[in-house]
């Protein structure tokens, strides 16, 4: 029986809301002024959060760094809406979800005001109230009337789909622990988990692609200890900073085409091959390194300590590998191989493509990807341990599974365990400001990872009927 066609979707005002209200939040917050202050005069939000010396009225700031984050994310969605007309009520759904970011302020500052005796409210400029009400749009948008749109873009569809959980679970989970504890949302707190783990969403986009090609690489950990010492004592013995940083990636490339050799040519599960270099890596760290830690690194060395535009370099890194990598996957013969090769290695076999070839090929990359997770890693702080970090290959393996890669192969994304890797890590920082142990983390983890595998199960049996 042949599959019906749904009829194109015609662009209405209703598809340009989202783009509208993002340049109305992003253009307040930079343009206009945010508050009237006595000596300063007009300020917009720059000048107010520059310093605590420019609040002159002592105004509540927690949580106003995510106010431009919402409009981007809003325009974002906007551009997406115009794009693909018969996504427009799951899209929808998503930018109300991301407004309640914009309100999560609001709703603190008012607490604050109410809790204290000023009475700055009458000072408060054109901007504070056009985000307000602009913010107060974006969730409420969703009640506007849409056309019924395709049936692959429902919202039931849209929750059939692991990275829309995630951004869900994300957003809802800064919402709620926001009001809960308003410090949650200090833009210090916000960037410490953003940058002090983007090294683990990079090492996670290389287990992405070795998972997605039915493997597993439970080496990881060992191997960014051992290149993050590499990397340091070359610098320490004179190596100019530039070369400390590429001899990770041509040492993690050399490793990953070891165990791509003993994996594709002499066919040894790949789990018993990097559970044995697990063990060498960190038996030739512990006696190299000798528990001496790396330290007087040159000041020219630190990458991730570096702020360029005003950016901290490891969430450049980490956005910038995460989209290359989503467009390689998706529009490269070699990315689209790797899916092939995990779905069905025989049936990939049969259409020409070289098994040995891919294998050793996507080692090799998940090699440089370690390696340029342990130059993050070696340059975060002053000093490098001469431990590996403790845990990260299940803190790596954990954000690919849960950001949607198959165990089994032939399926995830790279956008997606970014995504899980963030939260995670929002979660366990979560835990903090909520008054829970983060050692209930190990149990959420293992948690998702059980219910991300179990529903995987599912939707493959469901298509198998």
């Amino acid at each position: 029986m042949s599959k019906t066609k749904t009829s194109p979707v015609n662009r209405g005002p209703a598809h340009f809301i989202g783009i509208a209200l993002a340049l109305v939040i992003i253009g307040a917050y930079f343009l206009l002024p945010f508050v009237i202050q006595p000596e300063r005069g007009p300020s917009t939000v720059a000048v107010v959060t520059e310093s605590k010396k420019t609040n002159e009225l002592k105004i509540f700031k927690t949580g106003v760094e995510l106010v431009p984050l919402a409009g981007l994310g809003v325009l974002l969605l906007g551009a997406w809406n115009v794009i693909v007309p018969g996504a427009s009520r799951a899209i929808s759904f998503l930018m109300s979800v991301t407004g309640l970011l914009v309100v999560v302020y609001y709703i603190n500052f008012f607490r604050d005001y109410a809790a204290g005796e000023a009475t700055f409210i009458s000072s408060m400029g054109s901007a504070f109230w056009i985000m307000l009400v602009a913010g107060v749009l974006c969730v409420l948008q969703i009640l506007v009337p849409r056309g019924a749109g395709e049936g692959r873009y429902r919202i039931t569809k849209l929750f059939g789909n692991q990275e829309s959980i995630i951004l869900f679970g994300l957003l809802l989970l800064i919402f709620v622990v926001g009001i809960a504890n308003p410090r949650f949302l200090q833009e210090r707190n916000i960037s410490d988990i953003l940058q002090g783990n983007a090294y683990i969403a990079v090492a996670a986009l290389g287990m992405t692609m070795v998972i997605v090609t039915g493997n597993i690489d439970i080496s990881v950990g060992s191997l960014v200890g051992l290149l993050a010492v590499i990397s340091g004592r070359l610098v320490v013995s004179g190596l100019p900073a530039p070369l400390a940083w590429l001899a990770p990636l041509i040492v993690g490339a050399g490793f990953g085409a070891l165990i791509g050799f003993l994996v594709a040519y002499l066919r040894i599960p790949s789990i018993v091959v990097t559970l044995g270099m697990l063990s060498i890596i960190k038996g030739i760290l512990i006696i190299w390194a000798q528990g001496e830690r790396v330290r007087d690194m040159p000041a020219d060395y630190f990458l991730s300590q570096m702020r360029p535009l005003g950016i901290p370099m490891p969430i450049i890194i980490m956005a910038a590998l995460t989209i290359v990598v989503v467009l390689w996957m998706k529009y490269s013969a070699t990315g689209r191989a790797f899916y092939a090769l995990g779905g069905n290695a025989e049936a990939a076999r049969l259409s020409g493509l070289s098994q040995k070839r891919l294998l050793m090929t996507v080692f090799i990359l998940n090699g440089v990807f370690i390696g340029v997770a342990s130059v993050m890693y070696s340059t975060q702080f002053n000093i490098i341990q001469a431990t590996p970090p403790p845990a990260l290959e299940l803190s790596v393996i954990t954000a690919s599974v849960v950001g949607g890669v198959s165990i089994l192969g032939g399926t995830g994304t790279a956008i997606g365990s970014t995504m899980a890797t963030l939260l995670l890590n929002f979660i366990r920082s979560a835990m903090i400001f909520i008054n829970v142990s983060p050692f209930w983390l190990k149990a959420v983890q293992g948690l998702l990872i059980l219910a991300t595998v179990l529903a995987d199960l599912i939707r493959r049996r469901r298509q198998r009927l």
